[in-house]
């Protein structure tokens, strides 16, 4: 199985290859792997994914997403693990006197144009193994946004207009790039803060990294054991 790992920091791709390195410690890897760091936010995400798998000889059968987000819900407390199977654009849109508005509540574009369905961006249903490896986290819906929430008001006009459980700053970018390339595809986030939480000694990024370790390494045993 060819398998591309992407991830927006250095820091989250170094855990994803810790987690393959103990995976082929353990036992006789079959997973034919390829690494990209995407960089931070949707721009650089959308160009170098888009680039790769326009360049690659071979498609990939899957493309993993892993990084470490911030939490709307107390579903998803520090530490936890979401995979995410909707994705927003939280601030592609218009401020108004009415507060903000996407470009589906504002009529620009229609909310079922493709690759978009009632506005969101889904993730698609993977075959049996596959399903079976990420089967151990629970499905939560993200939003992206290009400024890090750190205002009260923010985070309530986030949760009222899209009531997601993980921001992220890549998430929907990677989603709508997978959707329109028509690769199998796979977001994994680990908490490390609460949304809207500006003091950083509060945030527990090793925590939310030693979780994505543990959950990307089971997700390639799975996926080596289904292969």
């Amino acid at each position: 199985m060819r398998i591309l790992i992407t991830s927006a920091e250095e820091e989250e791709l170094i855990t994803a290859k810790q987690a393959y390195d103990m995976l082929s410690r353990d036992k006789k890897n079959k997973l034919d792997v390829t690494w990209m760091l995407t960089g931070i936010g949707t721009t650089s995400t959308s160009y170098r994914l888009t680039k790769i798998l326009n360049s690659s000889q071979e498609p990939f059968d899957l493309v993993v997403n892993t990084g470490i987000a911030g939490t709307f819900s107390p579903e998803f407390p520090i530490g936890s693990v979401a995979r995410i199977t909707k994705e927003f654009f939280g601030d592609l849109g218009f401020e108004t006197f009415n507060g903000f508005q996407t470009l589906f509540d504002y009529k620009i574009l229609d909310a079922d144009t493709h690759p978009f369905r009632q506005g969101a961006l889904n993730a698609p249903t993977l075959d049996g193994a596959i399903e079976s490896a990420i089967g151990l986290y629970k499905k939560a819906y993200g939003v992206t946004v290009q400024t890090v929430s750190g205002l009260p008001e923010k985070k309530e006009q986030l949760v009222k207009g899209f009531e997601p459980h993980i921001e992220s700053m890549e998430g929907a970018a990677f989603f709508y790039v997978c959707i329109l390339e028509e690769v199998p595809f796979i977001e994994l986030r680990a908490v490390s803060n609460e949304v809207g939480e500006r003091d950083r000694s509060k945030w527990d990024i090793p925590a939310a990294l030693d979780s994505l370790r543990e959950a990307t390494k089971k997700l390639l045993e799975e996926l080596s054991n289904g292969n």
